[in-house]
């Protein structure tokens, strides 16, 4: 009937169309998407698979041909800077890419950042950008307890019996250890059991929804653990996890077009979580792991063996790391503590795995009023160039964010568009904004990859 006015009992009641109803944001996202209500899909079939573990990989899998690279160069792209000038440094990531067709691997890129990420903002929109070229499906990595509702790509909830433990934020919420996981934290639950659930968000895309694997990370030491599962309502068996002070990864065979995932854990003694995954079997998966308050200085809180021990199976090949908006408010006039802390987060990547690769995003424009007028912050600047030097003096590879969003009190700019791309606190991107960010970035990356494929070529021809 909507937007329609129906007569009862004499008075004209409007029966209210989505405009009136739903929040701006989530208007803009429908209408840039074209995303139809999900009334109108097709009614998915409830699905549990057999475990996945049972069937060959080769059985399932076969070499396909690599989709033609599309390289776009819209106005103000900003190239991504070497360090030392070493233009063969992503090398091993795009070999990775290029493995994903050849030999059917799957392999991640892990974006973590401050609260500008947070809502799976940038991360969606590269993922979903690499996955169309690479293949892979579902959201990646999901910690247990998340601001509720903030993701377009994923709905959960979980008992209110939960509790986290954090690197990072103030010191009141630091666990009783440092072995925190992937996140920066790991969940305890109180009592002897407590439950998580996973449903599709109303604007997900068929990517978000679909997955091949779902795994539950979590290290048990004290006690046995059962978990008891079920996804669409069919229920699983039950899983027994025997007492061990090594994290583990524990797939649920389960698989499909995500309705609900329901997860109950239960155990004498509470096993620290460390967050679950939805991915493929091969492609890429783009995991979102916002930090909120942190500077992106707080990784080296974590041990490095726990942190070694959860990613070794996981084949990341390539560490984003986008942080300084909780930086450039603390104004300084200097910021070489700042760089010499990024140096030591750079290196303790490369000590946890000296095979992944690091891309720094700079700091972003932020503004502040200044008399009657909104201006950029005058020390981004001086907080960029100590992420730069940063990042050429550890060995990582450095993506200037501010240039590529027009440079000075381009975030007043942006937050007068309509629609805006930045928000009134000209500190953090709308979804529109973080979309064309994450656009900018993958097509950056697509240049280089395209690079190293034609240096590939060369080498392949002399020889």
């Amino acid at each position: 009937m909507s937007p329609n006015q129906i007569e009862v009992f004499g008075w004209e009641v409007k029966i209210p169309s989505t405009k009136d109803v739903l929040p701006e944001s989530l208007l803009s996202a429908n209408e840039e998407e074209n995303v139809q209500p999900d009334v109108l899909e097709e009614v998915e079939e409830d699905s549990l698979t057999v475990d996945l573990t049972e069937i060959k990989k080769s059985s399932t899998w076969q070499p396909v041909e690599e989709k033609p690279l599309v390289v776009k160069t819209p106005k103000g792209a900003v190239a991504i800077e070497y360090p030392n000038n070493e233009k063969t440094y992503l090398d091993s990531f795009f070999q990775g890419l290029s493995s994903i067709s050849e030999e059917g691997n799957l392999i991640r890129v892990l974006h973590y950042g401050d609260s500008q990420l947070e809502g799976d903002r940038m991360t969606e929109r590269l993922r979903k950008n690499l996955q169309q070229q690479f293949g892979g499906c579902g959201v990646g990595l999901v910690p247990i307890m998340e601001l509720k509702n903030m993701r377009t790509t994923l709905s959960q909830n979980y008992s209110n019996n939960w509790d986290q433990y954090l690197c990072f934020g103030p010191k009141k919420y630091r666990g009783k250890h440092n072995d925190y996981g992937f996140f920066g934290k790991y969940f305890t639950y109180e009592g002897t059991e407590a439950s998580i659930n996973f449903t599709k968000a109303p604007y997900s895309k068929k990517l978000h929804k679909e997955f091949e694997n779902f795994n539950v990370y979590l290290r048990n030491t004290v006690a046995d653990v059962s978990l008891d599962y079920a996804m669409n309502s069919v229920e699983g068996k039950t899983v027994n996890i025997e007492a061990s002070s090594t994290p583990k990864m524990i797939k649920l065979p389960i698989s499909g077009a995500l309705g609900e995932v329901d997860v109950h854990f239960k155990s004498d003694v509470s096993p620290e979580v460390y967050g679950v995954s939805f991915d493929c079997n091969s492609g890429i998966a783009v995991d979102n792991i916002p930090m909120r308050g942190s500077s992106g200085t707080d990784f080296t809180k974590i041990r490095k063996g726990l942190l070694g021990d959860l990613v070794k199976d996981l084949n990341v090949k390539l560490v984003i790391l986008q942080f300084g908006v909780n930086v450039v408010p603390q104004e300084a006039e200097s910021y070489s503590f700042y760089e010499r802390l990024l140096v030591k987060q750079i290196n303790y990547f490369k000590e946890v795995n000296p095979d992944i690769k690091l891309l720094i995003v700079g700091v972003s424009d932020m503004a502040r009023k200044n008399g009657q007028k909104i201006e950029s912050y005058p020390n981004i600047d001086a907080v960029r160039a100590a992420e730069r030097r940063a990042a050429n003096k550890a060995g990582a590879a450095y993506w200037d964010l501010y240039l590529a969003m027009g440079g000075p009190n381009s975030i007043v700019k942006w937050a007068d568009k309509s629609p805006a791309w930045a928000g009134r606190d000209y500190t953090h991107f709308t979804r529109k904004g973080a979309n064309f960010i994450g656009d900018m970035l993958h097509n950056e990356l697509m240049r280089e990859y395209q690079r190293y494929k034609n240096r590939n070529k060369e080498d392949v021809t002399s020889k």
